[in-house]
């Protein structure tokens, strides 16, 4: 699972590199707008569905904070 959001991420990002402890949104590595493509990406690599209210900054901070995020819906 992991190794599948540091894709996403990466590809989103323009191929940043990241670690799983990046810090994505105060690093500026993911906005807004990429934020969005990463949420749609999870849902269909995934199979879920992530509802507006969990898009929070805290679920999507970091590679494992993410992970963490998907545990937690089930994944």
């Amino acid at each position: 699972m992991l190794a599948t959001v540091r894709s996403i991420v990466e590809e989103t990002a323009a191929g940043q590199q990241v670690t799983d402890e990046t810090p994505l949104i105060a690093h500026r590595i993911i906005d807004s707008l990429s934020l969005l493509t990463v949420v749609s990406r999870l849902e269909d690599s995934f199979g879920i569905r992530i509802d507006d209210t969990d898009v929070l900054p805290t679920h999507f901070e970091t590679i494992t904070a993410i992970r963490s995020f998907l545990t937690s819906k089930g994944r």
